[in-house]
């Protein structure tokens, strides 16, 4: 079964608190906007725990939230430890970042678990939802996954066309998330060297990339949801 609840969860969260954008939240939103524009992030580091399940929904229709769960049903957790790199990327406003992950990968009893790794460059946008002080921000990241057992899903997916998939492959990541800072809801999380944290749905995808790191166009697609602390 198809669905986009990731995303329609998050513009819910967004909608519920847009009647809160005036009066004395209106300063709290304004006091986070300050956050984000002066790049003042303590330490510049940031720490991030995806939970994703395999899915055989396209990366193009995946980055808008559609999932439809592989049939081995296949999950994944993650740990991500990331360093910024800098505020503009060629004099535009996305931030930058370098990221190093590794992965558990369950194969529910298909085959041994596995385990794996990324490191990779990563770019984000702050975008402010129309008419409110709210904002998302959207991740999209580039590097290199290497994996000690290829996921079930995945040798499934270069079986149908008759060859074999490899360890080391493209890694592309795509995330959306809603920044807790701007709620004050949340004041209490950032008493300490915690400056930020973010809530939303991730999409952790490798693959040949059109056939460049194998024999065959090929990859797999985890999705699910991910909490990142910046401190």
């Amino acid at each position: 079964m198809r669905h986009s609840c990731f995303v329609l969860l998050l513009a819910g969260v967004l909608v519920a608190q847009t009647g809160h954008a005036q009066t004395g939240h209106a300063r709290t939103g304004h006091a986070w906007a300050g956050h984000v524009q002066s790049g003042h992030d303590g330490s510049g580091r940031h720490l991030r725990l995806d939970f994703a399940k395999s899915s055989e929904t396209d990366l193009i229709t995946g980055f808008a939230g559609d999932f439809e769960a592989s049939p081995d049903s296949g999950s994944l957790i993650g740990l991500t430890l990331g360093t910024k790199l800098s505020d503009t990327l060629f004099g535009l406003p996305l931030s930058t970042t370098a990221n190093i992950g590794v992965q558990h990968f369950d194969e529910r009893g298909h085959q041994p678990d596995a385990y794996g790794v990324t490191a990779f460059v990563k770019a984000y946008y702050n975008w402010r939802l129309p008419f409110t002080n709210k904002e998302v921000r959207f991740g999209l990241g580039e590097g290199l996954s290497y994996v000690s057992r290829i996921p079930m899903s995945e040798q499934r997916d270069f079986a149908s066309k008759g060859v074999e998939s490899v360890k080391l492959m493209n890694y592309l990541e795509w995330t959306v998330d809603v920044p807790l800072r701007q709620f004050e809801f949340f004041d209490s999380l950032f008493k300490g060297r915690v400056r930020d944290v973010n809530v939303g749905f991730v999409v952790w995808h490798r693959s040949t990339v059109f056939g460049l790191w194998g024999e065959s166009a090929g990859g797999i697609n985890y999705m699910g949801i991910g909490f990142e602390a910046q401190y």
